[in-house]
């Protein structure tokens, strides 16, 4: 059995901070942007992101705090939450207001008077210029008019309240080249272009001029984080800490500028890039990629040359975590009900394989799963990738760590990722150096903006909901109280009880689901199209790869690789609605298409036989039976077809998805009872699993059913 080293004193005492501190609602950023805004108002796109973020790094104090090994902080206390207004801040007055910020159940904040007072203050102008604002003209008139179909979860306005996020930057090229150099090249870009006389306009040369603006930025904001440890290092009295604060700070002058010369430097240099995403709006799902690949080399490098024992090691490790761990992000109160616990999503990769298909396990690998074992926290999340040639020993820790954990690490398997990636047209040899989004999104590290979680905030298509849409004529029964009578939202397929066959049913589910998942491409890229001109990612496009070559941002198609990526909910409690339908009404005709359509619409109140009928003695999806699995595929595929048609803006093709987070029981709160048995509010299915309770037979049979579909389809990613 695998076995788990100690925690040394200095990571326990900072284990339990980050464990018992409530966080704070930090208006140090929020005030920075706001009044470069303010003053700012004649800059627009790349010149104006770029200028915004070298005045973060140029003016937001640099804090450290007590026993840090690994340093940066966007915010004041230990843990913390900044707050982006670009996007949008009206969310959070009525929690201001009434208090309830701090007293919610789900991840309070605490909030000074002065900060509450001056978010009030500049709300008004925030209303003008977020991007909440600036999308809301360009919504179609005829989704305004749908808006409350419950398939897709868009609203009629006001639907951009967070960054697009969801990728992986070039952490390889900030750690093994630096900022100066990719300054460098930048700035003789631009040289070229002036001495050619601006072929093609503005649009590259301005990319160019950005990019030089953030990699300064970058460099700056190390040294005065180096400056600050140097200025800690003279008042320390303790000779040990002084020593440590002096390295600290000799590396942090280094970093950033110049290639990284040791394991802690390495860390510390992917901890302050990903911090720069931070501090640019961008705390949405940006996953660290394969950061054993990024750091194993120095670590094994000094372990070798003596540079660091095991033990310290471990402990750098550690400390690195548990600052990834500090992150989190402020969310309203409803939002914070489909994701409670302080998340972020700031995903790490390890195990895998490289390019050329061989084994890339490493020292890290193994002290990543020791951290997540021992630490106990669900942030960062860790993804193992599983192949092959996994060694036994990783297959230990990797199992050992969520006995511990509980879900820590998720084991991803690379030859069904590969297939999706292949769908994609992404070589394999760049295939195998993928990683895992957010949740459980494929990307390739550091040179595909695949955009995998859309919006985010309506990035999700509810199947159930379309199905009842299809047995009820293209209308919603579910209403909202106080909200008037429910109209059509839908196309118009006829109600379940005219139907005189599962033909019918299945054409009229199919009809749904192929307008339904139109629109949901329809808004994001909607969405996308307006924030590429308002919101573009210099700092990302920095070291993306395939940005500085087409001299574009990410969010105008200069990654190497583009996708775009949307997630299902409720596969496993439309397949079971539809066997349903099936038995009891077409092959065993138990029931009428007519009482099981007035049991739906009665919520079952006055038809308990025939709900226990149904959650008793037809089969469902999850136990490995043909007949109850036999329309698992159709459900998946019908989905997946109408998703991976759509086209983004960067040109390529959508991919579809299953991660639900825990979404599918906030949805399950907006749909009406589905003929699976299931009531009116109650949670849908979870990821690809069955119906919760419904399998029988054992995990093995589960996943004999799960494999009756075809999930390469999802190259966005299934849990």
């Amino acid at each position: 059995m695998y076995e788990f080293s100690p925690m040394t004193e200095r990571v326990q005492r900072v284990r339990a901070r980050n464990r018992d501190t409530v966080p704070y609602l930090d208006t140090n950023r929020y005030r920075l942007v706001t009044e470069f805004y303010q003053t700012h108002r004649n800059l627009r796109g790349n010149l104006k992101r770029a200028l915004n973020f070298a005045n973060l790094c140029e003016n937001l104090p640099c804090w450290v705090h007590e026993d840090e090994l690994i340093v940066g902080s966007y915010t004041k206390t230990f843990k913390g939450s900044a707050l982006y207004p670009e996007y949008s801040i009206r969310w959070i007055v009525p929690e201001l207001l009434d208090g309830t910020l701090s007293t919610r159940d789900n991840d309070p904040y605490l909030c000074t008077e002065e900060d509450k007072q001056y978010i009030l203050d500049t709300v008004e102008f925030w209303d003008g210029e977020c991007l909440n604002a600036l999308v809301n003209p360009y919504i179609p008139l005829s989704y305004q008019k749908m808006a409350n179909n419950c398939v897709v979860n868009f609203t009629a306005q006001d639907v951009c309240p967070q960054p697009i996020g969801h990728y992986a930057p070039n952490y390889q090229k900030a750690i093994r080249v630096g900022f100066k150099a990719v300054k460098e090249e930048a700035e003789a870009k631009m040289q070229q272009l002036e001495d050619e006389g601006l072929p093609g306009g503005a649009g590259a040369y301005n990319f160019y001029k950005g990019v030089s603006i953030v990699c300064g930025a970058m460099i700056t904001y190390a040294k005065r984080y180096s400056a600050e440890c140097a200025r800690l290092a003279k008042e320390c009295t303790d000779p040990k800490r002084k020593a440590e604060l002096e390295q600290m700070a000799d590396s942090l002058n280094w970093i950033m500028e110049k290639p990284c010369r040791t394991y802690q430097e390495a860390l510390q240099a992917c901890y302050l890039y990903q911090l720069g995403h931070i501090l640019d709006a961008q705390l949405h799902g940006i996953s660290y990629g394969r950061l054993d690949q990024y750091v194993g080399k120095y670590l094994e490098a000094d372990l070798k040359a003596g540079r660091l024992t095991r033990e310290k090691a471990q402990e750098l490790t550690d400390m690195f975590m548990l600052k990834v761990a500090e992150c989190n992000k402020v969310w309203s109160e409803r939002a914070t009900r489909s994701g409670p616990g302080y998340t972020s999503g700031q995903l790490i990769t390890i195990g895998g394989t490289d390019r050329e298909g061989n084994d890339a396990t490493n020292e890290a690998t193994y002290m990543i799963l020791q951290s997540s074992a021992r630490l106990k926290l669900h942030n960062p999340p860790v993804a193992l990738r599983i192949h092959n040639g996994t060694p036994d020993k990783l297959w230990e820790a990797g199992l050992e760590t969520t006995k511990q954990v509980g879900g820590v690490p998720c084991f991803e398997y690379d030859e069904e990722a590969i297939k999706g990636f292949e769908r994609r047209g992404i070589p394999i040899e760049d295939a195998r150096n993928y990683c895992l989004i957010g949740c459980v999104e494929p990307c390739v590290c550091g040179c595909d903006f695949a955009n995998s979680g859309g919006d985010g905030n309506a990035a999700y298509t509810i199947l159930p909901a379309a199905l009842w849409l299809a047995i009820n004529n293209g209308v919603n029964p579910f209403r909202f109280p106080g909200a008037p009578e429910p109209g059509v939202s839908g196309p118009q397929t006829g109600y379940l009880y005219d139907m005189k066959s599962m033909d019918e049913v299945l054409a009229a589910y199919k009809t749904q689901m192929d307008y339904f998942t139109k629109w949901q491409v329809n808004m994001v890229n909607c969405y996308e199209y307006i924030y590429s001109f308002h919101r573009p990612l210099p700092l990302l496009s920095a070291t993306m790869d395939g940005c500085m070559e087409s001299g574009r941002d990410v969010l105008w198609g200069g990654a190497k690789y583009n996708g775009a990526g949307n997630s299902s909910i409720g596969h496993g409690t439309v397949a079971d609605s539809l066997n349903v339908i099936n038995q009891v009404c077409f092959v065993t005709k138990k029931y009428t298409t007519r009482q099981l359509y007035d049991a739906l619409m009665a919520n079952w109140e006055g038809y308990e036989d025939m709900r226990q009928y149904i959650l008793g003695q037809v089969p469902h999806f999850g136990n490995n039976i043909d007949e109850a699995d036999q329309f698992l595929s159709f459900v998946a595929d019908t989905y997946a077809d109408g998703i991976n048609r759509g086209i983004s803006p960067r040109g390529c093709h959508w991919s579809a998805g299953c991660w639900p987070v825990t979404l599918n029981v906030v949805m399950g709160m907006f749909v009406c009872a589905t003929p699976d048995g299931r009531k009116m509010g109650e949670p849908l299915s979870d990821g690809i699993s069955p119906v919760q309770a419904m399998d029988k037979n054992g995990p093995l049979s589960t996943i004999g059913s799960i494999l009756k579909f075809d999930q390469s389809k999802y190259s966005n990613g299934t849990l």
